[in-house]
C-alpha cells in the first residue's frame, strides 16, 4: 500500500504536490479549529476565562490597527478618527467599516 502510494505520487504531475500540501494544510487548520470548539464545548469556563475570551477579538484588532496607524500618514490617522467617531455615534460596526474605507480612500486622493 505504501509503495503504491509512493509510486503514484512519483508519477503524478508536478502540481499535484502543491495540491497535497494545500489539502494537508486545510485539514490541519480544520482540525485545530474543530478541536478548540470541541474542547470548549466540554468545559464550562470560569467568569475570568469568559471575560478574557470576550476581549480577544478587540485585542487582536488593536494589535493589527495600531502598527498601521504608527506607520501611516495623515490620511490614515484621520480615517481612523472618522471610523472611531462613526462607531461611537452609530454603534454599528459595518457602518464604521464602510466609513473608514471610504474616508481613507478619499483622504489619500485629497492629501
Amino acid at each position: 500500500m505504501g509503495a503504491e502510494l509512493a509510486e503514484t505520487a512519483a508519477s503524478a504531475a508536478p502540481g499535484s504536490g502543491v495540491l497535497l500540501v494545500l489539502l494537508g494544510m486545510a485539514a490541519v487548520t480544520y482540525l485545530t479549529r474543530a478541536a478548540g470548539l470541541y474542547l470548549i464545548s466540554r468545559v464550562s469556563p470560569t467568569q475570568r476565562v469568559e471575560a478574557f475570551l470576550r476581549h480577544v477579538p478587540a485585542s487582536i484588532l488593536v494589535a493589527i490597527v495600531i502598527p498601521s496607524l504608527a506607520q501611516g500618514g495623515l490620511a490614515e490617522r484621520s480615517a481612523a478618527g472618522i471610523t472611531a467617531l462613526v462607531a461611537i455615534l452609530t454603534r454599528n460596526l459595518i457602518a464604521a467599516l464602510i466609513a473608514g474605507v471610504l474616508a481613507v480612500v478619499a483622504l489619500r486622493a485629497i492629501i
